[in-house]
């Protein structure tokens, strides 16, 4: 029996049992394996930070499980078959985490990810994950959105202390006003603001499509102010520092939030909470799908999920036919 294994200029090297010591010559094999492995999943890593891929820790700590488990099965990636993909997928719904099917799939994704990355290096022969399919899931609810006067006391009690701080208190309240991503937010110049209509140009990655927003009054003005101080005439939020704006404004938001007494919220959560509230206005699900630049209205109909779940809330709260206990 052959015992194949691929080094870094990818041509395999061959052991034969019979040639290998049960212990010595076994434990060599062991660590000769380990310690490719290592190499194999630190290039990876640089794979995947060349291509900007977020969380590639998590990418490393997901591909590392399978491995370890698989190892523990007396298995090697490159002769995977599909009953042991489908033995780990059930290990990863049936094991004591608990874990949702959001993150199984995610878990999956980043396996699967990893086998495309073996194949185009020749470390490995085929994907066997390339035909599996993820876990179905249900619709997932927005998380952390805050009131109207949470929001309000977030913005108006919003700690300046640094030019940094004001920046991210600008794209705060740019974030609120009109519903943006971060990463649009950031991709935003002096040129797409029209102050004279209120207006905003905003660039879509997802779609690769722009449309156009409107700002109120409170953002304009701080917009305004905050340009000046800054003399900003390119990007409205250039990137200097080492740490991303998406960190810092997180890292201020729960510091903030931590300190107003307030649900922890991340820069996503204002696109959340702004769709929720003016849906709670009154406003048409049409409207706010072209608000927020959704171009499928299923998107947009989880906010509504939201907005049922506070009538029915309230029914159970007030309606005089209500259980009470006691």
């Amino acid at each position: 029996m052959w015992v194949i294994w691929f080094t870094k200029r990818h041509t395999p090297l061959k052991f034969k049992d019979e040639q290998i010591p049960s212990e010595t010559g076994g434990r060599k094999l062991g660590e000769k394996r380990k310690i490719i492995m290592s190499k194999i999943l630190n290039e990876f890593k640089t794979y995947l930070k060349l291509k900007d891929i977020r969380s590639v820790d998590n990418f490393i700590a997901s591909v590392t499980e399978y491995l370890n488990y698989l190892s523990e099965n007396h298995q090697n990636y490159e002769s995977v078959t599909d009953k042991i993909c489908d033995e780990y997928k059930t290990f990863l719904v049936t094991q004591d985490k608990d874990l949702s099917r959001g993150t199984i799939n995610n878990k999956l994704n980043r396996i699967k990810a990893f086998y495309s990355f073996l194949v185009n290096k020749n470390y490995c022969y085929s994907n066997p994950f390339y035909t599996k399919t993820n876990l179905k899931t249900g619709k997932i609810l927005p998380k952390s959105i805050l009131t109207v006067s949470d929001i309000g006391k977030l913005l108006n009690h919003f700690a300046v202390v640094t030019k940094n701080d004001l920046m991210l208190k600008t794209l705060s309240e740019l974030l609120y006003a009109a519903a943006l991503r971060i990463s649009e937010a950031v991709s935003l110049k002096v040129s797409d603001i029209d102050f004279e209509t209120g207006t905003l140009k905003v660039y879509e990655h997802k779609t690769d499509t722009a449309r156009k927003t409107y700002l109120n009054e409170v953002c304009l003005r701080n917009l305004k102010s905050y340009i000046k101080i800054f003399k900003i005439t390119g990007y409205l939020f250039p990137q200097k520092q080492k740490t991303t704006i998406r960190c810092m404004l997180n890292r201020k938001l729960k510091w903030e939030c931590k300190r107003l007494d307030l649900k922890l919220i991340t820069s996503h959560s204002f696109r959340h909470s702004v769709a929720t509230h003016i849906l709670r206005s009154g406003a048409g699900i049409r409207e706010v799908q072209e608000f927020l630049g959704h171009k499928n209205i299923r998107n947009t109909e989880i906010y509504t999920h939201v907005v049922k779940d506070d009538l029915k809330n309230i029914i159970a709260k007030h309606h005089p036919r209500e259980a009470r206990n006691g």
